[in-house]
């Protein structure tokens, strides 16, 4: 392939993030429509170490998954921008194969984060309609281990390709 082309995204991650979306726009729709039935002041799980970090509007119930989809959609345009070839100074422009895996990378980062959040969504949905909390402590501990590891990952793939590519 032309190093000059547009790196084509994988259908996996067109896929992911189809059902990604979706996922979110169904938890968003489910709080909507339980909106009115939630009480004036909301418990906001911000705290890992509490059971109630603090007590907010209801509206704050939006804050985090508005905070999610801004980085999905920073994360999104990264991930569009990646397939494009960069002119760089002193330095070839990336190959193809090293711009599919910044492409991969940002679309797994990118799903995992808008996931996270719509599972805290439900989560401080659950909690302020008067149910047990169902998010613990140790979730959140594992998401930021599959966020480190998809982004060691892409380090990784990167300079074993950009070695594989020298050789």
């Amino acid at each position: 392939m032309h190093a000059q082309q547009k790196t084509p995204t994988p259908k996996l991650c067109k896929q992911l993030t189809i059902l990604v979306a979706t996922i979110f726009t169904a938890s968003i729709t489910a709080t909507l429509i339980q909106y009115r039935k939630l009480p004036s002041s909301i418990p906001v799980l911000q705290s890992f170490t509490t059971e109630h970090a603090q007590f907010g509007p209801k509206i704050a119930i939006f804050y985090l998954p508005f905070v999610a989809l801004l980085l999905f959609l920073l994360l999104h345009y990264l991930e569009i921008k990646a397939a494009y070839p960069v002119i760089r100074k002193n330095k070839p422009s990336l190959s193809h194969s090293e711009r599919q895996n910044g492409i991969i990378t940002f679309c797994l980062m990118k799903n995992s984060i808008l996931l996270y959040f719509t599972y805290s969504l439900f989560n401080d949905l659950t909690v302020a309609m008067g149910h047990s909390r169902i998010l613990q402590q140790w979730h959140a501990y594992a998401f930021l281990a599959l966020l480190f590891i998809i982004f060691s990952w892409g380090i990784i793939r990167g300079l074993y390709l950009q070695h594989k590519l020298k050789s």
